[in-house]
């Protein structure tokens, strides 16, 4: 008598509004329309080229100050209440985008980024009282040195060998180059959101879950 074949469930991804699920949290800092439409003129121009990169969708660029992953309903809600002092002890600035580069360096690329210059002094203060904000909840607080960037695109699993190369050449384009410095813009810092982000095939929705406003009062 044949055996008979074993059926293998298959795993699906857990619901996101399940009880049990946690929330994909990040903290950030939204992006002006000049600074979006800035990110989708880059990303138009580096997706002239095949490149095993997955591009950011403009409307999703953001500022990330500090990234908490899974997290407990629950402890969202303690969250939600504890990053409204942190983040109105601070006065509103003024960053600036800047040149491309690449996570971590451009032997092993893992992130394209736009980055950010300006007052950046006051950034790593928002970030630390931010993270101070985090340790009492038991939350993940980013340690490295805050090193300001839009992202624009994570590389793909197992890119091929001659990928890094591939790249660089991609990003010293003379023509690139002088789109992202002749059409550097402001990016005011006025307000900080707490982020939830959900993962599809079609890419990451984030729905913001609060809103914390610098003071825009002090010169």
């Amino acid at each position: 008598m044949p055996k008979e074949k074993r059926r293998f469930k298959k795993d699906r991804p857990p619901d996101p509004d399940s009880p049990e699920a946690g929330w994909r949290l990040f903290i950030a800092v939204p992006m002006p329309p000049a600074a979006t439409d800035l990110v989708d003129r880059i990303v138009t121009d580096l997706s002239k080229v095949d490149l095993p990169v997955r591009w950011v969708a403009p409307d999703t660029a953001h500022l990330t100050l500090h990234f908490l992953g899974d997290t407990p309903p629950e402890r969202a809600e303690l969250l939600r209440m504890a990053l409204a002092p942190a983040v109105a002890r601070h006065q509103a600035f003024t960053l600036r985008t800047d040149g491309l580069g690449v996570f971590p360096d451009e032997r092993r690329p893992r992130v394209v980024w736009l980055g950010l210059t300006g007052q950046t002094e006051r950034l790593v203060a928002l970030h630390r009282d931010l993270g101070d904000a985090l340790r009492p909840l038991d939350l993940p607080v980013e340690e490295r040195i805050l090193r300001p960037h839009i992202t624009l695109g994570r590389v793909r699993d197992n890119p091929p060998q001659g990928f890094p190369v591939a790249l660089k050449r991609r990003l010293d384009d003379p023509a690139l180059r002088n789109l992202v410095a002749r059409s550097a813009v402001d990016v005011p810092v006025t307000e900080v959101q707490l982020v939830r982000s959900f993962l599809g095939r079609s890419g990451a929705r984030h729905e913001p879950l609060a809103r914390y406003p610098l003071d825009v009062g002090k010169s």
